[in-house]
């Protein structure tokens, strides 16, 4: 194949056999896109020399340019795809998000609007007209179009996001909370929508709560929920690189599908051997996989390439302390720590070992850094709330208690049923007893059943006038 390809000697072929309504197809050189693209492209342009009606070989280059990000080039393609197919989803899809991303924002909604008169049930389309129309000012369509989505799916993160901006966007910043609020409690690790829910709660002028979610969007900046999105995947899938294979392997993980998540780590890492964060996620993995050995070579590995972090460190140190390797544990989280010494999940899990050896003073300090750095970390709350009652100072573990409680999960039954022994203990009785019922009521919800006959058995004592 020559270094540079030119097409423009095709483009009287093509416009004779295609008819003046097609668009031409671009120049395109290939020595300008990179070897992997290249290699792909080029088939398909031959292809395309040979048959310039070939419907796929015109959306197989559309959607490998889009893949790369070539947009401008893609476009032509896709058009082309969409106006000799005018049955598949795909070419109009494809091409609004390439117009999208060229600011060609009502070119882009005309797309998406001749996707769902091809498929009306297809969301990602809806929801990116819904965006693009919110992009382009035209707020009152937009939020039509999410108000329809967030009817049809209430739980649905990405549309309760783009609703809630929406709303705040027509000035209706009540309403923008309480669908963005929504949107992080269906998606808590949404990065986007905590941030779009701080900007909400600074214009209603509650500082603490704005604050509360840009911390939130700070740790959250690079993840989404996935997204319910085919068309999106299958195009993604084409780009040969580490990046994409790293991103693909996240969104394996996220969706339980684990041993799809190690091959995809596993060809980043050959495509880019010093991708750290391929190296931090895959000693997990292999840790929820319950192999371990496979765990401990893949840190050791990280290591010897000079690929240490933190989250490397911490992620390991996690399974060695399931896989009751005490020591080698204790030293993964303090390299952690060496990193970063706000680091608060390693600050619990050393805390948390430092108690079992029975250095309660030491434990509590760990505790005490790892809620300074994340105050909202429910499980250290609890933890420091034990060692309190282990002092019997129960003023000082109602607190640590009651912040526990503040996050709800399948741990809160536990944390309200020792807020209650804490509450018993501080004599306020009446109190104790109520949260001893509330925690009754989620332990059932949660089909605790040992907690709630400890609950049970505790009331019991204490209806009969004991403590």
């Amino acid at each position: 194949m020559k270094a540079r390809l030119w097409l423009a000697a095709c483009l009287c072929t093509w416009a004779a056999c295609s008819g003046p309504e097609l668009e031409p197809i671009p120049e395109i050189a290939l020595d300008e896109l990179g070897p992997s693209l290249a290699n792909q492209l080029g088939p398909q342009l031959d292809a395309l020399r040979a048959n310039s009606g070939d419907i796929n070989a015109a959306g197989n280059a559309g959607m490998l340019l889009h893949a790369y990000g070539q947009h401008d080039l893609a476009v032509a393609f896709l058009k082309r795809a969409g106006e000799l197919d005018s049955s598949q989803l795909r070419w109009p899809y494809y091409l609004g998000i390439s117009l999208a991303q060229l600011g060609r924002g009502a070119e882009a909604a005309e797309a998406f609007r001749e996707c769902i008169r091809r498929d009306d049930g297809y969301r990602p389309a809806k929801r990116r007209l819904a965006e693009v129309l919110l992009a382009g000012d035209d707020v009152d369509r937009s939020r039509d179009v999410f108000r329809e989505l967030v009817a049809a799916e209430p739980d649905d993160a990405r549309a309760l996001h783009g609703l809630g901006k929406a709303e705040a966007a027509a000035g209706q910043l009540e309403a923008a909370v309480q669908h963005l609020r929504r949107a992080v409690r269906a998606a808590p690790a949404f990065g986007q929508a905590h941030y779009a829910l701080a900007l909400a709660y600074r214009e209603l002028g509650e500082e603490g709560k704005s604050s509360e979610h840009l911390d939130l969007y700070a740790r959250h900046r690079e993840s989404e929920p996935a997204a319910d999105d085919p068309l999106a995947s299958a195009v993604a899938g084409l780009r040969a690189t580490a990046a994409e294979y790293l991103k693909r392997g996240v969104e394996a993980m996220e969706a339980g599908r684990r041993g799809d998540a190690v091959s995809l780590h596993a060809r980043a890492l050959r495509e880019d051997p010093s991708l750290t964060q391929a190296h931090v996620n895959l000693v997990i993995l292999y840790g929820s996989m319950k192999r371990p050995e496979d765990a401990a070579a893949q840190y050791r590995s990280a290591l010897d390439a000079g690929l240490a972090s933190a989250e490397l460190h911490y992620n390991y140190g996690v399974v060695a302390y399931r896989e009751r390797e005490a020591e080698a544990a204790r030293l993964a989280f303090e390299a952690a720590l060496e990193i970063n010494p706000d680091h608060a999940l390693a600050n619990h899990n050393l805390g948390q070992m430092l108690e079992e050896q029975g250095r309660f003073g030491e434990a509590r300090a760990r505790y005490e850094r790892a809620l300074a750095s994340r105050p909202d970390h429910a499980l250290s709350h609890y933890k420091l709330g034990l060692l309190w009652m282990r002092e019997f100072d129960a003023a000082k573990a109602v607190r640590a208690f009651r912040q526990a409680i503040e996050e709800q999960s399948d741990r809160t039954p536990t944390y309200l049923f020792s807020l209650a022994a804490a509450l018993l203990a501080s004599g306020e009785r009446e109190a104790a007893v109520a949260r001893f019922r509330e925690a009754r009521a989620q332990a059932a919800g949660f089909s605790q059943a040992e907690l709630v006959a400890q609950i049970d058995e505790t009331l019991r004592k204490l209806e009969a006038g004991g403590r």
